[in-house]
């Protein structure tokens, strides 16, 4: 299945910048097109799930890496 992979470094708070990295898996077939999965990121990086699992983390979203996945075997 086509997915998109998106990477979004992130910080401890009070720590040098790209302390870690926290990553979003989405299908393509929701989201067609790199801008609709740059927007779906930007909502879904400061929901509390999210803000959660990178136990706090800051994330850059200005430098995020949006990967696209063709899994045809």
């Amino acid at each position: 299945m086509a997915h998109w992979t998106v990477e979004i470094p992130t910080r401890t708070p009070g720590e040098q910048p790209r302390t870690g990295v926290q990553w979003f898996t989405y299908p393509a077939s929701a989201f067609p097109c790199r801008r609709d999965v740059v927007e779906k990121v930007r909502e879904d990086v400061d929901t509390e799930t999210a803000i959660r699992h990178r136990a706090g983390a800051v994330a850059d979203v200005g430098a995020i890496r949006v990967v696209w996945h063709d899994d045809v075997l």
